[in-house]
């Protein structure tokens, strides 16, 4: 039997944003991102952070997941710490940009809850390991 086009659609959309956002971070240095790959990682925490904040996505949260994104993106602002004020906006209107890209190439953003929840969680383990340094 033939999947309809929706359905087919949101697999590869879940499938894309899995191999997306799930890319290892545990042994990745953050500070050691070029631009590309800060804009990108800060991108992916923006799109996270603003789909907890859908009416229809909220009820898919646990309460630590909004904490644990709250905590990524304050890493990501951390790290962007290293460029000029002016190279900062930028880079932050790129990442905004890339957010709003995975925004659109995401039929249903609820399917992304998974993928960002463990995306943000090890992102804001790296951030907890910093304070605790």
């Amino acid at each position: 039997m033939m999947m309809p086009i929706a359905d087919l659609l949101n697999r590869t959309t879940i499938a894309v944003l899995l191999a997306t956002l799930s890319t290892p971070l545990a042994a990745l240095d953050v500070d050691q991102l070029n631009w590309t790959e800060t804009k990108a990682k800060w991108g992916q925490v923006l799109f996270c952070q603003r789909i907890y904040k859908m009416p229809e996505v909220q009820s898919r949260l646990y309460s630590f997941d909004v904490e644990q994104c709250d905590s990524a993106g304050q890493l990501m602002t951390g790290v962007v710490a290293k460029y000029s004020k002016q190279q900062q906006v930028h880079l932050k209107s790129q990442a905004e940009q890339h957010a709003v890209a995975l925004g659109r190439n995401t039929r249903e953003p609820y399917h992304s809850v998974a993928a960002c929840r463990e995306y943000c969680r090890e992102l804001a383990d790296i951030q907890d390991k910093r304070h605790d340094q």
